[in-house]
């Protein structure tokens, strides 16, 4: 009996050895190609897998087929296995590209199933990873300590590295999605690479032209036809507007979204035409969108075309008639203009001083003039709003002050003199503008004596404002008012 089992050890041994000898073929010499493929199934076969022994057979046998595509096949699976997504979308790829289309679509199912899934993974990783940094960082502005503070955005950095890598993943994955590329260009923009940020989210945007409108031939695509004017729908937009309401909720979700992010990226790099492209679309789909409409208002400030601004910031409030800010921020667009044409009244000055002749000088003086007075009429009843709608906003209250000052020390000017008909004209204008009156006309008195009381009150707010002191100084000089101007004269000579 010992004989026979030490006879059987001795077999089993030699089929073990037999075993792996025809599992494992010889390094030393180039094999079938059959060969490398049976002994990595082998080793993927076993319990449990032995990735490392399949995966240096696969390799040894791409080295001598390389364009064999069940060798990239297997091996892409023993990547994926690995979760090692660069490398098995890159043997999927050459896998796809030797085995033809006949035999690549009987392994497609197979194999996109393995994409979506590892996909899914990593875009659902990199939502959290971003949602979780956000969270971090609205944290840090409470952390007293600063190089606690310091450290907490460290962290909040690297976890926005971990989802920007994760959603790089995807993008291997399934290069067609715009989800994963816009999600990353949100990232970039938490991360300020304001020009990777633009790079990803117009790609994103390319993409769901191409593939989720399914029609990248049509002519709404061209962004200088798609939306030409405020309220003015070209056959370009009706042509997206109906695409854009047969799409799932969901993915208007996502669109609406992305035009938001790509607007507000195109802002960061101050390339504001390309932002108002954008948020004209965005504004095509949701007119009555403030922030959007602000956005387009600032943009056209900045471009210089004054005219297309002042539109926009009036339809915003139109649009939300109790919102403080955009009263304000109309103001500050009348305010900001009338301010920058005094630096202008102040050259066209200089040059009629060199030269009395100069008609021209004198005429751009007075247009100078008589615009910046009508700006800061304008500002005066966007400001007053704002201090209606809340009383204790100190800075629109010294800026309603320096309006009223402006406009009474303007129509005081000499140039209005010339022709009293036109300077009549252009004062009523004014006063109509400033006091809502539609008839009245103007009264120079008044005039300081609304700029006074303000600056009266402004000073009371802000004493040590030597600005307002003399503004408040000339005023009560200009209405007689001899006991405040001896007050006043003491605190700012």
């Amino acid at each position: 009996m010992k004989q026979l089992g030490a006879s059987c050890l001795l077999a089993l041994g030699v089929l073990f050895v037999c075993a792996s000898a025809w599992a494992q073929p010889a390094t030393d010499a180039v094999q079938p190609v059959d060969v490398y493929l049976r002994s990595a199934r082998i080793a993927l076969a076993t319990n449990p897998p032995e990735y490392a022994r399949a995966q240096k057979n696969l390799e040894m046998a791409r080295a001598h087929y390389p364009d064999n595509y069940e060798v990239h096949l297997l091996l892409g699976t023993v990547w994926a296995e690995k979760d090692e997504i660069d490398s098995m979308v890159t043997e999927y790829a050459l896998a796809e590209k030797y085995a033809g289309p006949s035999e690549w679509q009987k392994r497609a199912k197979d194999i996109g199933k393995i994409v979506d899934s590892k996909w899914l993974e990593r875009f659902n990783r990199g939502v959290n990873l971003l949602a979780q940094s956000d969270s971090l960082s609205e944290t840090v502005p409470g952390i007293a300590d600063s190089s606690k503070a310091d450290s907490m955005k460290y962290r909040v950095g690297k976890v926005r590295e971990m989802a920007r890598e994760a959603l790089r993943q995807c993008m291997l994955l399934k290069p067609k999605d715009f989800r994963a590329s816009a999600t990353r260009g949100i990232i970039y923009q938490r991360l300020a690479m304001a020009d990777s940020a633009v790079a990803d989210l117009k790609h994103a945007e390319d993409l769901f032209h191409r593939h989720e409108f399914m029609d990248s031939t049509t002519n709404w695509y061209d962004t200088t036809a798609f939306f030409t004017g405020a309220g003015e729908k070209t056959d370009a937009f009706k042509q997206f507007d109906n695409k854009y309401k047969k799409l799932s909720e969901e993915k208007r979700t996502r669109y609406n979204n992305l035009l938001r992010s790509l607007g507000a990226a195109y802002y960061d790099v101050q390339d504001w035409k390309n932002t108002i492209v954008i948020t004209r679309r965005y504004l095509a789909l949701f007119p009555k969108d403030v922030n959007s409409i602000v956005t387009l208002a600032d943009c056209f400030s900045r471009l210089g075309n004054e005219a297309e601004a002042y539109k926009w910031q009036e339809i915003t409030v139109t649009e939300d008639p109790n919102n403080k800010d955009t009263w304000y921020n109309l103001g500050i667009f009348y305010y900001n203009t009338a301010v920058r044409l005094q630096d202008s009244i102040l050259a066209a000055s200089k040059a009629i001083d060199r030269d009395r002749n100069d008609q021209a000088a004198k005429q751009a003086r007075f247009g100078f003039l008589t615009t910046s007075l009508n700006n800061f009429a304008k500002a005066i009843p966007r400001f007053k709003k704002v201090v209606e709608l809340d009383e204790k906003d100190r800075e629109t209250w010294r800026l309603l002050g320096v309006c009223y000052y402006s406009v009474a020390s303007l129509a005081s000017d000499d140039q209005l003199n010339d022709d009293k008909s036109k300077r009549d004209e252009i004062l009523n204008k004014v006063w109509q503008t400033m006091t809502s009156d539609p008839s009245g006309s103007y009264d120079q008195f008044k005039a300081w004596t609304l700029a006074y009381d303000i600056l009266k009150k402004v000073y009371g707010f802000f004493p040590d404002d030597m600005a307002i002191c003399k503004m408040s100084k000339i005023s009560a000089a200009q209405l007689n008012k001899v006991d405040d101007l001896r007050e006043l004269g003491q605190k700012c000579p």
